[in-house]
């Protein structure tokens, strides 16, 4: 099902704020409900999300390959603030899950997004207008979405930030603004909505 972008911006849910952060890794959705190749997928990526990573990425993980974790052999490299990073594959969409050392190193983050929000106007048509704070679809995290889009290497990438506000995490789905999502925000939206 894809949404427009009026369902998206609806407002800030008026749910409870979420429950403390677990100190375990992610816990597995149930393995009965999941086919074969998914619970192998959960099985394989539960151990990268520990600690808060693990509310944030409990959805994506039957759907996620590739995950690496930064300090294992190969993994992403941090950026200043972060305490940990994750980097995974989707189709032809990067997941990225980041627990910055603080809540202003993660805001500082977001801020970089809102300016690439900015040109995102003129780079990817449609785009979400401002950031939103609101629930995530699962209603496991409450936080700031943001849609965004950069260059690179003469290429567009088009992204979807967001956070919880409860905890200094942050996520973010990145695809190729031409080839990852044809020119569109709804393939980006739906996966979006699925899983976060």
């Amino acid at each position: 099902m894809i949404f427009g972008t009026g369902g998206w911006f609806l407002g800030r849910s008026t749910a409870d704020a979420p429950d403390p952060t677990p100190t375990q890794a992610a816990p597995a959705p149930s393995a009965a409900a999941l086919p074969p190749y998914e619970q192998n997928q959960v099985t394989i990526n539960q151990p990268k999300f520990t600690g808060p990573l693990a509310v944030v990425a409990q959805g994506w993980l039957p759907q996620l390959s590739g995950c690496s974790r930064s300090g294992e052999k190969d993994g992403p490299v941090l950026n200043k603030g972060e305490k940990t990073r994750v980097r995974c594959e989707m189709d032809a969409m990067s997941v990225i899950f980041v627990e910055y050392m603080t809540v202003a190193d993660r805001d500082k983050a977001r801020v970089k997004t809102l300016g690439q929000n900015v040109d995102a106007r003129t780079l990817t048509p449609g785009v979400a207008d401002a950031a939103v704070e609101r629930a995530s679809p699962s209603g496991r995290t409450n936080g700031n979405y943001v849609e965004y889009a950069y260059q690179t290497a003469g290429r567009t990438v088009s992204g979807i930030w967001w956070d919880d506000s409860a905890t200094p995490v942050a996520a973010y789905l990145l695809a190729y603004w031409k080839e990852g999502t044809g020119q569109k925000w709804e393939p980006m939206r739906d996966v979006w909505a699925r899983y976060a």
